[in-house]
C-alpha cells in the first residue's frame, strides 16, 4: 500500500543553505577609506575621507568652496576647517608639488601679485610707525592666517589624469598658495620699499562632493572595490548601505563598482552624517638667497 512521503520544508532548506555558498558582505561606499589605508597604501587619503564619513551631515555651500571673505579659514568652526592631516612633508614626496612649487617661487611676482602685496602693505602700515623699518609677514603663523595676512598669489595643482597615489586620493585638484615676508622701509607721501627674503608656501583643498551646476552628469570618482581602484572599468552601482550575497570570496574580491560625487550625497541624506571641510596644509618655508626689491 502506498503511502505519501512527507517532506520537511525546514530540513529542505537547510540542506539547500548547506550546498550554496555562505552570504558574504558586498563592498560599500564607507569601504573606500580602509581600501585606501590597507590596499593602495594612502594614509593621507583614508584619513580625510575618514574625517567626512564620521563628521555631521554638511554641505558646503558654493561661496565656502570658492573662498569668498566671509568663509575665510581664520573664521571657520573646526567643524568645517582641517589645518592637521596634510603636511607639506608628506606633500613634497610628490614630484607635481616640488614642480607647482619651483615654479610659482619663479612666476609669484605678476602684476596680480605685486598688487595684492602693495593692498595688504598699505592695509597693515598704519599699526606702524611712518618712519621705522618693520617686517611684513609672519611665515610662523599657521596657514589660516597668512592667507589674511601676507598671502599673495597661487597657482592651480592637480589634474584629473595625473597618477593614482596617494596625493590625488587627498587633494586631487587643489590649489598651491604663495605667502611672503619681508622688510618694509617707509618713503612717506604711502610710498614705500619692500625686500622680501622669505616664501611660504602650503595647500587648499575643498573636501566635498558637490556638482555645482552640473546635476545631470555626476563627476564619476573610479571605480573601485575590496582589491582597489581603477580608472576605466565595468562596475554596477555602488551600494551605501550594507547587502550580502551568496558568492564566494573570490568573487566578491573581484566586483568594481562607479562611485561619483552624488553616491557621498545619497550616503550623507541616509546615514545623518557626512561633512564637508576646507583642507589647509602647515606651512613650506623657504629663505631667498637674495631678497626681491620691490618699490612703489
Amino acid at each position: 500500500m502506498g503511502g505519501v512521503v512527507r517532506v520537511d520544508q525546514a530540513q529542505l532548506r537547510a540542506q539547500l543553505e548547506k550546498k550554496l555558498p555562505p552570504k558574504v558582505r558586498l563592498f560599500q561606499l564607507d569601504d573606500i577609506p580602509g581600501v585606501m589605508r590597507s590596499r593602495l597604501g594612502w594614509p593621507v587619503a583614508a584619513a580625510l575621507m575618514d574625517r567626512w564619513f564620521r563628521g555631521a551631515a554638511f554641505e558646503m555651500p558654493g561661496e565656502m568652496k570658492a573662498g569668498e571673505a566671509a568663509y575665510r579659514p581664520v573664521v571657520l568652526q573646526a567643524a568645517h576647517l582641517d589645518e592637521n592631516t596634510v603636511s607639506m612633508n608628506w606633500a613634497l614626496g610628490f614630484s607635481r608639488v616640488n614642480a607647482g612649487i619651483a615654479k610659482l617661487q619663479s612666476q609669484w611676482a605678476t602684476p596680480a601679485g605685486i598688487s595684492q602685496l602693495k593692498k595688504l602693505v598699505r592695509e597693515q602700515s598704519m599699526a606702524h610707525i611712518a618712519t621705522q623699518t618693520w617686517r611684513f609677514g609672519d611665515l610662523a603663523q599657521p596657514a589660516k592666517m597668512l592667507d589674511t595676512t601676507c598671502q599673495v598669489n597661487y597657482l592651480g595643482l592637480g589634474q584629473l589624469s595625473d597618477p593614482l597615489d596617494d596625493f590625488y586620493g587627498a587633494m586631487g585638484e587643489a590649489t598651491l598658495k604663495v605667502a611672503v615676508s619681508g622688510l618694509v622701509t617707509p618713503k612717506g607721501s604711502g610710498k614705500a620699499k619692500i625686500a622680501i627674503d622669505e616664501l611660504g608656501f602650503y595647500l587648499r583643498d575643498s573636501y566635498d562632493f558637490n556638482d555645482g551646476e552640473n546635476s545631470f552628469l555626476s563627476q564619476p570618482l573610479g571605480f573601485w572595490g575590496f582589491g582597489g581602484v581603477e580608472r576605466v572599468h565595468w562596475g554596477r552601482r555602488i551600494s551605501i548601505s550594507e547587502q550580502w550575497a551568496r558568492e564566494k570570496e573570490e568573487q566578491i574580491m573581484s566586483h568594481n563598482y562607479l562611485v561619483q560625487n552624488h553616491d557621498f550625497r545619497r550616503w550623507r541624506a541616509l546615514h545623518g552624517r557626512g561633512g564637508d571641510f576646507i583642507v589647509l596644509s602647515d606651512v613650506h618655508r623657504v629663505r631667498l638667497p637674495f631678497s626681491v626689491q620691490l618699490e612703489w
